[in-house]
């Protein structure tokens, strides 16, 4: 077992056994339940909510390379830069490249389906990067 889940685990005990967490999530939790109900009032007709909802996901997919565009347009003016892939290998080599670049031995990133979906982990921890 590595040294930061023997970390974890230690951690983990401590906060278990803490009351005051326990209440707070209680409390978190409590708040959730009674705020589902109302949230769901807001579609009695969950068939009309449906439809609206595939209407509104079948025009963004329609002009899914305008919004693109316009994305990568205010994202680089912005600061930021945009790679495009058309594969996931594409996304993984120039993610590789970057990582290169720099000289990474960490690397932080967002939780996202598309890392999951590209098996990005697995190349990162190829490399020998903790992610």
């Amino acid at each position: 077992m590595s040294e930061q889940s023997q970390t974890f685990l230690a951690k983990s005990k401590i906060k278990a056994a803490d009351l005051q967490h326990r209440r707070t999530i209680n409390f978190n939790m409590g708040k959730y339940h009674a705020a589902v109900p109302k949230g769901k009032e807001q579609f009695a007709d969950v068939h009309l909510v449906r439809e609206r909802a595939k209407n509104i996901k079948w025009r963004a997919i329609e002009t899914l390379d305008q919004q693109l565009e316009e994305f990568e347009l205010n994202f680089t003016k912005r600061g930021g830069k945009v790679i495009w892939a058309e594969n996931a290998q594409q996304a993984i080599d120039e993610i590789l490249t970057i990582c290169k670049e720099k000289n990474c031995k960490t690397l932080v990133k967002s939780k996202s389906m598309v890392t999951e979906e590209i098996h990005l982990n697995d190349a990162l921890q190829k490399m020998e990067l903790k992610v």
